[in-house]
């Protein structure tokens, strides 16, 4: 039981010095982005997004990457204080604010497009400008309409190789 009051002493300046990196760390932003997608029929998907800023600074911008092709997003609509752009050469939707921003502590809803092309895991990027105008930008992931990871498609492109490799082998057996 010796070592009882040094063991103390450890876990309180444990303790202290971890409640001290927790205050001292500089604020992360917490981008979410929650989508619900709905199937339309006739080969379209809706997209609808909810945005969460549990950060403590608000946000300009959130950006979306998608498939680059002009048939990618359909009907965009923005929510009420917010401009909507897609551009299909670099494949972005864009949510900007126009009289509202993405403000610390909100979740904000009403961003929506149809698209012809199945949901995927891509990225996003949410922008803000720190205290001396330079911009600061926090990344997450979100379901969109986007083109595969190149894994996926080894995978897809591996299975193929499966099927005909079999395919031979019972034409092999078959004569």
């Amino acid at each position: 039981m010796k070592n009882s009051p040094r063991y103390a002493k450890f876990l309180a300046l444990a303790a202290v010095l971890l409640c001290a990196l927790a205050f001292a760390a500089p604020a992360h932003a917490q981008i979410t982005l929650t989508p619900t997608i709905t199937d339309l029929g006739g080969g379209l998907t809706r997209y609808e997004y909810s945005v969460s800023n549990t950060s403590l600074f608000d946000f300009s911008a959130i950006s979306i990457s998608v498939i680059a092709a002009p048939e990618t997003v359909q009907s965009l609509i923005a929510a009420s204080g917010f401009s909507a752009f897609f551009d299909p050469g670099l494949g972005q939707v864009d949510f900007v604010e126009d009289t509202q921003n993405f403000a610390a502590g909100s979740t904000i809803s009403g961003f929506a497009f149809n698209s012809p092309f199945a949901p995927q895991v891509s990225s996003f990027t949410a922008l803000r400008l720190d205290g001396d105008g330079n911009p600061v930008t926090t990344t997450g992931s979100v379901l969109a309409p986007a083109i595969p990871e190149p894994a996926t498609f080894v995978l897809f492109g591996a299975g193929l190789a499966g099927l005909a490799a079999m395919k031979l082998r019972r034409r092999k057996v078959a004569k």
